[in-house]
């Protein structure tokens, strides 16, 4: 079965399935990732996302047009992602602040009357400052789902699946990413794990290099991938020197800049600057990776949130290119979920794998 075929046949069944009548009986209580007991009295018919991996999420399950309101951070980051369809957004605050009473009036009704049907969608650890605040407009419900950490995310989508009555695109959402993970850690059994360094930010203090560390979702990934990491360290995001780096001779690097807002870049020019900056960097020409030319630079958005396994597919090739994947496949795949075409002109990865 190719992957074109298998995405039309998720959808498709997903489809059938929820022909078959409401498979969600309201009232409806689940449970949130901050651990609160969320009632949803009614089906949700408004939806206002307070960060961007929670608009990804709902735009998956098939629900973007019932979003009314975000942050700023949704047009200032992903915009690529939903401008056929945020022009009718409202924005109700940025990514630390929001914008209450905006938010009750996007829940208003012609008659400027409040009724049930209105979910809010923040990051757990915002819930209950957000329920807080809204709670003297009563009626909205406030979702506390993360929705980027690929721990938790399976059981988030279940549970937005459930609050949106989309439950069986959330099962083929999660079987897919399951499938995916699968073919990565199939492809990369019993081969040698090369030794990985990843880096983000868009900076180069060589005093002070932004790396990951255990726990961190990116250690996770170089792990799954079949890699090692150089970086020996208990924080999620420490700072390490650059000879810290070249005392670990990687063999693989991968450079993950600062988020563009664009789906990938239309050249490379960008991703050769990032490339020849860890190139020329002193001592780096000893470094197996430089050596052989695998040192990289990868498009940040797949490498994090709904999106993720898109990025371990490309890490997994990068770390091992014997491995037969398909990560453009993939990718494809996922944009075809989200309703957007893959563009065909468009870089993800330099050099080219």
């Amino acid at each position: 079965m190719n992957k074109i075929s298998l995405v039309f046949l998720l959808t498709l069944c997903a489809f059938l399935i929820s022909g078959m009548g409401n498979a969600v009986e309201y009232p409806l209580t689940v449970t949130d990732s901050a651990g609160r007991a969320v009632n949803i009295e009614t089906p949700v018919e408004k939806i206002i996302v307070l960060n961007s991996d929670a608009a990804e999420a709902v735009s998956i399950l098939g629900e973007t047009d019932k979003i009314v309101g975000t942050t700023d951070g949704v047009s200032k980051y992903k915009a690529y992602y939903f401008s056929n369809v945020m022009g009718g957004w409202e924005i109700v605050g940025t990514w630390k602040e929001f914008n209450y009473e905006k938010i009750a009036d996007l829940a208003k009704n012609d008659a400027g009357e409040i009724e049930s049907g209105v979910l809010v969608i923040s990051y757990a650890n915002k819930a209950g400052e957000v329920e807080e605040n809204l709670a003297p407009f009563e009626k909205i419900d406030v979702a506390g789902l993360d929705l980027y950490n690929a721990e938790t995310l399976e059981e988030e989508m279940t549970t937005l699946g459930a609050i949106l009555d989309r439950e069986a695109e959330a099962e083929g959402y999660n079987d897919w990413v399951k499938e995916k993970t699968a073919e990565v850690v199939d492809a990369v059994s019993g081969l040698d794990s090369p030794k990985v360094y990843v880096e983000g930010g868009s900076g180069a203090d060589l005093g002070a290099l932004w790396t990951y560390g255990r726990g961190s979702a990116p250690n996770d990934m170089i792990s799954l991938a079949g890699g090692e990491n150089i970086i020996d360290s208990d924080e999620t995001n420490p700072k390490v020197e650059w000879e810290t780096v070249l005392a670990g001779m990687p063999e693989v690097i991968i450079k993950v800049p600062a988020a563009i807002n664009q789906l990938g870049w239309s050249n490379t020019t960008a991703m050769e600057a990032f490339v020849g900056e860890i190139e020329s960097r002193p001592g780096a020409d000893a470094l197996p990776a430089v050596k052989n030319g695998r040192a990289y630079v990868i498009f940040r958005d797949i490498t994090l949130g709904t999106g993720a396994v898109v990025g371990l597919t490309y890490w997994a090739e990068m770390i091992h290119p014997e491995a037969e994947l398909d990560p453009v496949g993939v990718y494809q795949e996922y944009l075809e979920m989200r309703g957007l075409d893959y563009p065909e002109e468009n870089f993800f990865v330099y050099p080219v794998i």
